[in-house]
């Protein structure tokens, strides 16, 4: 029995294989994870009583996709390896799903829960694909948010399954499907109830033994005959055509390289199409974007969510709204999609909530956007400044709060859209200051975060770097204010300020470990 692959071989010579990695609340695409399904591949080809084979997830999401930490590594990787290195290195996963799908035993993806980038991937290699019918469950290829492709096949498989148009508007949004669009799309057979998924999933695989592996079976769109041919100004106009802005286009490498692949490998068989996407993937780990996205808004996201949230057992029970001024409908709008009971209360001062909890606690909250003034007036209050919905959420910055003011307002965050609770280490609110910065220059941002990490106001270079980005200040493609005042260190060190020259030396170390 494999540790992170378990199987089970019946007398119809169904092989059951249930992806169940040890120690992790989902299963991702790591090394280890790969070597597993090598073995497992190896023992398929070699057994001749496994006939097909169902594979399957014992979490409830079937698979997230890629560990990104690797992913990040491939990207440091990138700066040393030559080209032929990094592709053996990047593309291992993608040659798998080649010989996956190649093999004279079919496999049948039973996809329990969520499929996202790796774990799509890895569906659509397979022969046939159920899966389960909960409205809940997210189908998609999301890996264009950080600056990436889906590179194992993802951007040539889809198109072959759902149609050119259909496949690139997926691939260029990475928004999710449920189980009824994908099954309507093409990406799945049927989507059937949970209890029935792998008895259905077994009888498909049954009926499936002993055919031969035929694309023109497999995919409705093989012809690929609305894929027009590469040219640039086909790849700008298609990319125009999804919504993507000339900013974008030019500073988020991944939107061309996207429409790339999917130009450049139409109409190749699968296995140089593979390749053809995989040298493409490339030039996205040797651009820094890439790296500095998945830093960010991914690893380090993760990271300060877990540090900053509040703590498992409190939960905001009922709040209390005063009148709210027109610059506060952000705030009008994410309390009512909170769900929490609100009880408007015109007694209160202007823009003030008051915020009751399980532990029978009150909190008097003055409430702001980045884009408004300070609030006035009961200034024994704490300050709650959410940022406007954006692609990567929200952020509720949370100023001159006691301990159980910020514990209460990082509780009220989760409910508001999970808005990432950033806790201000000064009166007043830091990504205020940034924003002021940002109608300057990216240089000005950045020496703004400097001087506020010399300061102690912010704490934690990353976290920075993650509100800012989060909450829209910062352009994704840059990292953070922090990750662009260190890349450009030697430009900007002549307009560091004396404050921020003294802490340098304690910096530094700080700011290398952040951005590497």
């Amino acid at each position: 029995m494999n540790a992170q692959i378990r199987s089970s071989l019946e007398t119809d010579g169904v092989l059951l294989a249930t992806i169940d990695m040890p120690g992790r609340s989902m299963n991702v695409f790591s090394v280890e994870l790969m070597d597993a399904l090598d073995a497992l591949m190896d023992r398929v080809e070699a057994d001749p009583a496994v006939r097909s084979v169902v594979i399957t997830s014992g979490k409830p999401a079937f698979l997230a996709g890629a560990d990104l930490e690797m992913v990040r590594n491939f990207t440091v990787s990138a700066r040393s390896l030559g080209t032929d290195d990094l592709f053996d290195l990047c593309g291992r996963l993608g040659r798998q799903f080649v010989r996956l799908e190649s093999s004279s035993k079919p496999w049948v993806a039973a996809v329990n829960g969520i499929a996202m980038g790796g774990g799509l991937e890895l569906a659509m290699a397979c022969r046939a694909r159920l899966v389960t019918d909960a409205p809940r469950t997210l189908i998609g290829l999301p890996e264009v948010r950080w600056g990436l492709l889906p590179g194992a096949g993802g951007t040539q498989r889809l198109p072959r399954l759902v149609g050119f148009e259909a496949g690139l508007s997926l691939l260029l949004s990475g928004r999710s499907m449920n189980p009824q669009e994908a099954v309507q799309l093409g990406v799945f057979k049927s989507a059937v109830p949970a209890d029935r998924l792998l008895s259905e999933a077994r009888m498909l695989a049954r009926s499936l033994q002993g055919e031969a592996c035929d694309p023109a079976a497999k995919f409705a769109h093989l012809a690929q005959t609305d894929v027009p041919t590469h040219r640039r100004e086909t790849v700008r106009a298609l990319a125009r055509q999804h919504g993507v802005s000339e900013a974008d286009f030019r500073d988020y490498p991944a939107y061309e390289t996207i429409i790339d692949c999917v130009l450049l490998g139409a109409r190749h068989p699968l296995g140089e199409a593979s390749a053809i996407e995989m040298r493409q993937f490339l030039r996205l780990m040797i651009d820094p974007v890439a790296g500095n996205m998945v830093r960010t808004l991914f690893l380090n996201r993760q990271r300060a969510d877990r540090e900053l949230a509040a703590p498992t057992e409190l939960r905001i029970q009922g709040i209390a709204v005063g009148p709210l001024t027109p610059p506060m409908t952000i705030w009008q709008e994410a309390l009512v999609k909170s769900r929490l009971p609100l009880h408007p209360d015109a007694s209160l001062p202007l823009d003030t909530l008051v915020l009751t909890d399980t532990r029978g606690t009150t909190q008097h909250v003055r409430v702001g956007t980045i884009d408004s003034d300070p609030p006035r007036g009961n200034g024994s209050a704490a300050q709650a400044v959410l940022s406007a919905p954006g692609p990567y959420g929200s952020v509720l910055e949370i100023v001159a709060a006691t301990e159980q003011a910020a514990q209460a307002l990082a509780s009220l965050a989760k409910r508001l859209d999970g808005a990432l609770p950033y806790r201000s280490g000064d009166g007043v609110s830091l990504l205020r200051r940034l924003a002021q910065a940002s109608r300057d220059s990216l240089d000005a941002q950045a020496l703004v975060a400097a001087r506020l990490l010399a300061d102690g106001a912010a704490n934690r270079a990353e976290t920075l770097d993650v509100a800012a980005c989060a909450a829209g200040i910062t352009p994704a493609w840059t990292g953070g204010p922090v990750a662009h005042l260190w890349a450009h260190r030697e430009r900007l060190e002549p307009r560091l300020d004396t404050v921020v020259r003294a802490a340098w030396p304690r910096l530094e170390p700080l700011l290398r470990e952040a951005c590497s």
